[in-house]
C-alpha cells in the first residue's frame, strides 16, 4: 500500500507540473504539495486559491484529496521532493500514524488547528422540524433501506416512516453536491454516523462498499443536489417542510431565516461546536514537515511551508468573516486562534 500511496502522489506531482530539481540546488520541488481528506477538500482548494493570490509569482500549491487514510499514509512515507509536504484533516494524528511517520523519517511535524467545521440541518423559520438523529436522517435519505436482510430501493415518503412521533410530512432535503467540502462533512458526520448501528450494515466485511451503502444518497427527488453557496436560496424558495444542509455560518448569515434542527439530541450552536458536543462537528486540522522548509541558507525541498501556514492561521483567513468561512468554517475562540498563530510563526513542533 505504501508503493501504491507513493506512486499516485508522484503521478499528481507530474499532472500538476510540480518539478523536482537536483539536491545541490537551493530547492528540490517548486510548488507545495498538500494532501487531504475529502472532508477537507474545500478548505484546501480554498487554501491553495488564496496563497497563490496572496503571494505574486509562486506556483499554485497543488491539493490532492486522497481521503484520511491514504493522505495520511502519503504524508508520512517518507521525506524528500517525491513526498507531500503538508496534510489536511479533521482528526488529530494518532500514535499510531505519529510512530509510522518517524519510523519512515518524518519527525519534525508542525501541528495547527484552523477551526471547527459543522454540519447543520436547517429549517425555514416557522416551519420547526422536530429534533431529529443520525440514524433518522439516514434512514430518509439513503438510498436503500435494508429489509428481511435485504436491501432494497428506500420507499420512506415521511418523516414518520423513518421514526415514532416525527410528523407526517414529506422528506424533501437539500443537499450539497457530491465531491464539495460540504458533502464530504455531511456525509462522514451524518450518514456515515447514522448508518454505524444497522446491523445489516455493520456486516458487511468490505469497508468501501459499507461505506458506499451508509452514504449514497435517494435519486428519487426527496434529497435535491445543490452548490453549497445555493443551499439557503434553494431552501428559501422549497415547497413547506423543506430542510437543508448548510454550514454555521450559513445558518448565522440567514438572519433567523433560518432556524437549526437538533441532531442527536444536541443543537448546534458555538459552545455546542467549541466543546464538540455536537457530534456533527469536527476540527480543521493543518500538518506540515518542518524538514521541507529551506533553512536559513536557502536549501530544502521546497519554499512557502512557513508562509502557508501563517496565512491559514491568519484573521483573514480563520478569524470571524475569513474567507475560511466559504468552507464551512467556524472559528476558534480569540485566544486559540492567537495560540494556533503563534505555533505557525515559530513552526514549533508538535510536542506529543
Amino acid at each position: 500500500m505504501r508503493h501504491l500511496v507513493l506512486g499516485l502522489v508522484a503521478g499528481l506531482l507530474l499532472l500538476g507540473g510540480g518539478s523536482a530539481h537536483a539536491q545541490g540546488t537551493l530547492t528540490l520541488r517548486d510548488r507545495l504539495v498538500i494532501v487531504n481528506s475529502s472532508s477537507t477538500a474545500g478548505l484546501a482548494q480554498i487554501l491553495a486559491r488564496s496563497f497563490a493570490e496572496r503571494f505574486e509569482g509562486v506556483q499554485p500549491p497543488q491539493a490532492s484529496t486522497l481521503g484520511s487514510a491514504r493522505a495520511m499514509e502519503a504524508f508520512c512515507s517518507g521525506i524528500g521532493p517525491q513526498t507531500p509536504d503538508i496534510l489536511l484533516v479533521t482528526r488529530r494524528l494518532s500514535r499510531a500514524v505519529i510512530e509510522s511517520c518517524v519510523a519512515n523519517g518524518v519527525r519534525d511535524i508542525i501541528e495547527v488547528q484552523l477551526g471547527l467545521g459543522a454540519v447543520v440541518l436547517a429549517a425555514r423559520r416557522g416551519e420547526p422540524m422536530p429534533a431529529l438523529s443520525s440514524r433518522q436522517v439516514f434512514e430518509a435519505l439513503a438510498a436503500e433501506r435494508v429489509v428481511a436482510e435485504e436491501f432494497v430501493p428506500n420507499q420512506a415518503r415521511f418523516w414518520s416512516d423513518v421514526g415514532a412521533g416525527l410528523p407526517r410530512t414529506d422528506i424533501r432535503v437539500i443537499l450539497p453536491v457530491v465531491g464539495s467540502g460540504h458533502r464530504a462533512l455531511f456525509d462522514d458526520l451524518v450518514m456515515e454516523a447514522g448508518c454505524r448501528y444497522v446491523p445489516d450494515i455493520r456486516l458487511l466485511f468490505e469497508a468501501a462498499y459499507r461505506r458506499t451503502k451508509c452514504i449514497t444518497a435517494r435519486t428519487d427527488g426527496r434529497a435535491l443536489d445543490v452548490r453549497a453557496d445555493q443551499a439557503v436560496a434553494a431552501l428559501l424558495a422549497a415547497p413547506p417542510g423543506t430542510l437543508a444542509v448548510v454550514s454555521y455560518d450559513q445558518l448565522l448569515a440567514s438572519g433567523g431565516n433560518l432556524v437549526a434542527v437538533p441532531l442527536d439530541g444536541i443543537a448546534p450552536t458555538v459552545a455546542s461546536i467549541g466543546s464538540l458536543d455536537y457530534e456533527q462537528a469536527r476540527t480543521f486540522f493543518v500538518y506540515a514537515k518542518r524538514q521541507h522548509s529551506r533553512n536559513q541558507q536557502g536549501v530544502g525541498v521546497v519554499r512557502g511551508i512557513h508562509e502557508f501556514l501563517v496565512e491559514s492561521t491568519s484573521e483573514q483567513a480563520a478569524g470571524p468573516g475569513g474567507y475560511l468561512l466559504a468552507a464551512g468554517l467556524v472559528p476558534l475562540v480569540p485566544a486559540e486562534r492567537a495560540a494556533q498563530r503563534r505555533i505557525a510563526e515559530q513552526a514549533r513542533l508538535m510536542s506529543r
